[in-house]
């Protein structure tokens, strides 16, 4: 056999090599954690059966000549689990006047805008590549995002401009833009934080920070209502039975439950160390709620801790160490985890239901902030 010979058999098994490579689809993990990673202006991508970091989706885009970095505040998996839906906001250009906004503006905090339109911005979880940027509007502070259980709308928070926006998931177009009306004499800004969609799909529950209420949004009407809860709302959550809505309030240190069948509030009250609650998750069984006591923000001291509350005692059952400022929180959607973004330790806490211990914790970057969980074999599960 001559030199051709062999060189050709060479090349056409290489060729067959690589045409078999790029044939073979990466396979994807049964669960991914995304993590809007706010300091870093990107989403980590975590495969929770070896608390690694398999990707980092930079938000960073090119300019007028310079790099525009983008902050994400909030993440959130579609329900039908086919896109990952990020709140990101502006920043100004690096290599002009080099600025990133500290998350803590986003907690009422005073807060400049960036160089452009702060945007939605949509990941495909099967490459976790960008496949939509959809520009709102410049220095709104986008802050949290949610979609109804048929993922056909998402419902967005403008923060310092106290709306909520309305966007189609099929056309990308923002079909309505709802007000939050201030508050008293003084017009206290609403400031529209933390939401969610109740299990029906029929209705959003919205933290509103500086209006110290929960708004209840009719999504088919666009009806808001406002219910008053004396402290400064960030998060809300919602059980999966639709019975109760929660909402932390940071500067009281309590969570506000409202019974969403006869409109009855109460108020569970936080072991007196709390230095100031952010975000929560209920369980599967609707029974506890997991809140994250980050603190720090308005001159608090930080947290540590991470609480389970039992919502028929309407008592803190557990508190469980975590790492520095405990911000955002997911759980698996087997219920067996609880994800927590540590502000300021840079990490993600991963909390076995069964025994409520921290099991890991894994590095993410500079002040992740929000969380949320795609999986294969989820279908329409709690948000």
């Amino acid at each position: 056999m001559n030199k051709l010979v062999i060189f050709s058999l060479l090349v056409a098994v290489g060729a067959a090599v690589i045409i078999g490579y790029q044939a073979i689809p990466r396979e994807l993990p049964s669960e991914k954690v995304y993590v809007a990673v706010e300091g870093d202006g990107i989403i980590a991508v975590i495969n929770p059966a070896t608390n690694k970091v398999i990707s980092k989706i930079s938000l960073t885009v090119e300019h007028d000549g310079g790099i525009l970095p983008y902050q994400p505040h909030n993440v959130q998996v579609a329900p039908d689990m086919q896109s990952v839906w990020v709140t990101a906001n502006s920043g100004s250009h690096q290599g002009h006047a080099a600025k990133i906004t500290p998350s803590a503006y986003a907690h009422g905090e005073e807060e400049e805008a960036g160089d452009d339109s702060d945007e939605v911005i949509i990941i495909d979880p099967k490459t976790d590549r960008i496949v939509k940027r959809i520009p709102i509007d410049k220095g709104i502070h986008l802050a949290h995002i949610v979609l109804t259980p048929d993922s056909k709308i998402a419902i967005a928070t403008a923060q310092t401009i106290g709306a909520i926006y309305k966007i189609n998931t099929e056309t990308f177009e923002i079909e309505k833009k709802i007000f939050v009306p201030t508050t008293g004499p003084e017009k206290t800004p609403s400031e529209p934080h933390g939401l969610r969609v109740s299990p029906d799909g029929k209705t959003a529950y919205i933290a509103n920070f500086g209006g110290k209420s929960l708004g209840i949004l009719d999504i088919a009407s666009n009806a808001l209502s406002i219910v008053p809860l004396g402290g400064k709302a960030v998060q809300a959550g919602v059980t999966a039975d639709g019975n109760y809505a929660v909402v932390s309030l940071y500067d009281t240190k309590r969570l506000a439950v409202y019974d969403t069948r006869d409109a009855s509030l109460k108020m569970i009250n936080l072991p007196e160390g709390s230095k100031g609650p952010i975000q929560m998750y209920a369980t599967p069984d609707s029974r506890y709620v997991y809140l994250a006591d980050q603190g720090y923000y308005s001159e608090q001291p930080q947290g540590s801790l991470v609480y389970k509350i039992d919502l028929e005692r309407s008592a803190v059952v557990k508190e469980i160490t975590a790492g520095d400022a405990p911000h955002g929180v997911a759980l698996s959607h087997d219920g067996a985890r609880v994800y927590v973004t540590n502000l300021l330790s840079g990490d993600l806490s991963v909390i076995d239901t069964a025994s409520d211990t921290e099991i890991a914790k894994i590095r993410v970057g500079k002040e992740p902030n929000g969380v949320s969980v795609w999986s294969q074999i989820a279908d329409g599960a709690q948000q």
